[in-house]
């Protein structure tokens, strides 16, 4: 099969939807797929051989506007994908609607390939002020569009199959949960003791664990208080953020940083909090590998989009989270996390606490969570998206 997987985020681009794009990609030639990145102009990395119309990565777009509705199509056809394969996620794309309406457009060529859309998650672009519904119309459209459409988060399937019944031609519709990145060794170096050891932490102390960008929907701010009741309490606590923190694609993650350091100088906890800044895969692996508890406090919600949650289940953290907005089949009976049900520092206090105090608990989570990560493995990953794509390609709208 030919393949064009569309991502605004790709590597050396640290992103967690370039990062999954990369690997999807290499998993599909692993398998003897033909297949072609489109993304953003910028830095060149070694996948990118044969540098030129047939170059595997095509790093051709300056801007995600409306032009890409003429050139992205055409490419399509003259490369013969039997699939154009799109990540959506609206940040990524500088919250410009135009990717929304790509398979609309891609429908309009009979020679084009069968339209897949990933939708890492349901948030709507900027258009103009005071766009209000239009905007949520758009995502639809794109939804509406697709051959094919993938759900990272089991919390997106219910909207998305509303927003395609009825339609009068079939859309395939199914949840692939994104692969575990951090599926490698750590450094052959490794040691958890003297790696925690050259950041000031004794073997004794719980470190609390972070990972990846930084922002408000993160709510690490709460983490940071909830650390410093822990302190207060007589924990010999301290906080590993592990990996690079302000995201390129977000303006408002730089500000929320400044106000984060802020916060940790006036609790006092400076030589409590670590920062590796970007480090490879392995090396964050050994870095997880030093966290006692993952506090992951999302503000809405614990979601399976979140690549960290993904991160701490596949190597056997113990994690605090916040309950989701929705009712998820995987909270349900014995969960793989503890629940703080708001996130708010003295729940998320309150939960970290119970289990700095229970080793029982904390080795039952770690056995849940190394269960629950089976279902993030990329062979499983990979044969869903497959399927998936044949029943794009075999669609009524394509016969």
């Amino acid at each position: 099969m030919r393949i064009g997987l569309i991502s605004a985020e790709y590597p050396p681009r640290t992103g967690g939807i370039g990062d999954h794009t990369a690997r999807l990609a290499n998993e599909l030639r692993g398998l003897g797929h033909g297949v072609q990145v489109v993304t953003s102009c910028g830095t060149i990395s070694p996948d990118d051989d044969n540098l030129g119309r047939g170059s595997r990565v095509q790093r051709i777009v300056d801007r995600w506007n409306w032009r890409i509705l003429f050139s992205l199509p055409r490419l399509a056809i003259r490369q013969a994908w039997d699939v154009a394969h799109i990540q959506y996620q609206p940040g990524a794309y500088a919250l410009d609607g135009a990717i929304c309406l790509l398979p609309r457009i891609m429908r309009r060529r009979p020679t084009a390939p069968a339209v897949v859309t990933t939708f890492h998650d349901l948030a709507v672009p900027y258009l103009f002020p005071k766009a209000g519904k239009l905007r949520r119309r758009l995502v639809q459209d794109m939804a509406q569009n697709s051959d094919g459409i993938i759900a990272v988060a089991d919390d997106s399937v219910g909207q998305l199959y509303g927003w395609t019944a009825g339609l009068g031609h079939q859309i395939a519709v199914t949840q692939v949960p994104l692969g575990n990145h951090f599926d490698q060794a750590p450094p052959p170096e490794f040691n958890r003791d003297a790696w925690r050891a050259e950041r000031g932490i004794g073997p004794g102390s719980i470190v609390l664990g972070h990972l990846g960008f930084v922002n408000a929907s993160k709510a690490v701010d709460a983490t940071v208080t909830a650390m410093a009741m822990l302190v207060a309490a007589g924990h010999d606590a301290h906080l590993l953020m592990i990996g690079q923190v302000v995201s390129a694609t977000d303006p408002d993650s730089g500000r929320y940083l400044d106000s984060l350091i802020s916060m940790i100088g006036k609790f006092g906890l400076t030589d409590r909090v670590h920062w590796t800044s970007r480090v490879s895969v392995p090396e964050a692996v050994g870095w997880l590998r030093c966290v006692d508890i993952m506090s992951l406090p999302f503000r809405d919600g614990a979601s399976l989009r979140r690549t960290s949650l993904i991160a701490a289940w596949a190597q056997g953290i113990p994690v605090v989270t916040t309950e989701p907005s929705m009712s998820v089949d995987w909270l349900r009976g014995t969960p793989p996390v503890e629940i703080a049900y708001a996130p708010d520092p003295q729940a998320i206090a309150i939960a970290i606490d119970k289990l700095i105090m229970s080793p029982d608990l904390r080795q039952e989570l770690q056995t849940r969570g190394l269960q629950f990560a089976s279902r993030f493995e990329w062979p499983s990953v990979v044969v869903a998206t497959l399927n998936l794509y044949r029943e794009a390609r075999q669609a009524p709208a394509r016969k």
